[in-house]
Parts: C-alpha cells; sequence; structure tokens
C-alpha cells in the first residue's frame, strides 16, 4: 500500500481530523534535518516516555482489547516528532510536556489526569479557532498567512495516538475487525449491531 493510501484510510477512520502538519508528515515523509527543535531532546528522558504513554494510554485505554501502551504508541509519537514534524511543532510538543510536568501529571490521581487532559482539549481548540480567524483575516485581504505557533500539544498527540494506534498491529487486528486476506470486494457493508469498525 501506498503512504497516500495508507494516511488517507487512517483520516477516514480519524473522522478526517488530521492537522496539516501531520498530513505532511506522511505525504513528504522526514524532514530536513535544519528544521529541528530548540526545545526538545531525543530520545527523550525516561520521564518523558513515560508521560506520552501515560497520556497516550488515558486517549485509549486498555478493555477488552489492547490500549496505546500494548501497542507501543509513545515510541511511535517519539519517532514522529523527532523524524516527520517541523520545529515549531516539535516546540509546541515540548512546551506541552513541561506544562504537564509542572502540573505532576503522573502523580496525579486518575480523575484530576483527566481533567488535566479537558483543559488543555479545550486551550487547543480555542488555539486552533484563533489560527483559522487569523488565517480567514489574512486571506480576506489578499495576504499569506504563516503559522509559527505549530500544532497545538493536545491536538498533537491526540492525532498521533490514533494514528499510532490504529496503524499498529494490536490496534487493526484486535481492536478492529480485521481480514488478513481480504475477498472480492463489497462497497457498502452494513455494521451490525456492537461490531466493530473495519480495519483498512
Amino acid at each position: 500500500m501506498k503512504r497516500r493510501d495508507a494516511i488517507a484510510r487512517v483520516a477516514l477512520l480519524m473522522g478526517g481530523t488530521l492537522s496539516a502538519p501531520t498530513m505532511l508528515a506522511f505525504l513528504e515523509g522526514c524532514k530536513s534535518s535544519t528544521e529541528t527543535s530548540t526545545a526538545l531532546t531525543f530520545p527523550f528522558s525516561a520521564d518523558q516516555k513515560n508521560l506520552v504513554s501515560e497520556v497516550a494510554e488515558i486517549i485509549i485505554p486498555k478493555t477488552d482489547t489492547p490500549g496505546a501502551k500494548d501497542a507501543k504508541v509513545g515510541e511511535f509519537i517519539e519517532k514522529m516528532i523527532k523524524e516527520c514534524y517541523a520545529g515549531k511543532d516539535q516546540d509546541s510538543f515540548a512546551k506541552g510536556l513541561k506544562e504537564l510536568e509542572k502540573k505532576d501529571f503522573l502523580k496525579a490521581s486518575p480523575a484530576d489526569q483527566t481533567k488535566i487532559l479537558k483543559e488543555l482539549e479545550a486551550s487547543a481548540k480555542t488555539d486552533s479557532d484563533k489560527a483559522s480567524e487569523e488565517r480567514k483575516k489574512f486571506t480576506e485581504a489578499g495576504k499569506e498567512y504563516t503559522d509559527d505557533q505549530g500544532v497545538p500539544f493536545f491536538k498533537l498527540i491526540k492525532e498521533l495516538t490514533l494514528l499510532g494506534y490504529f496503524t499498529s498491529e494490536p490496534g487493526a487486528t484486535l481492536a478492529l475487525d480485521y481480514v488478513p486476506v481480504p475477498g472480492r470486494y463489497d462497497g457498502c457493508i452494513d455494521l451490525k449491531p456492537g461490531q466493530k469498525a473495519w480495519a483498512m
């Protein structure tokens, strides 16, 4: 399968919610070595790895199917941030990690962790809405808009968690209905109540 087909299918699975930098990361491949962050160092420290894995596990927890930790989503996120994202997105990610560290995220209760992430999600939505308004103003004025803020941390970690999970072996084969050797193509199949979505 070609990279463009894979990203299109994952975007469809995620409801078309991938940000432009994530789409570019997959369509363009690795970034140039000059586009590195000043705020992040690779590999992540043990604390950063635990933090990223814990956030991913809260987004996709283990139930009767594997969770994000089982699918090694934390390692996927680190690799993607390092190799596929521009420095501004890496800086935004580093800022989000520092904010979680300041709030002692790993020591917080599960309820407090969820509350912290919901606050970050609301903040990310506000930031995205502001950027959209700015882009609209520039476009209407006939000017080119350049976003130097990067993708908000929560949006970035959420979409990479979903992307990493549903393209992993446990996510594709155990969380979704998976046909290892597909038969004939049926373009429109009704899902039965309680049936998992199909892996693509």
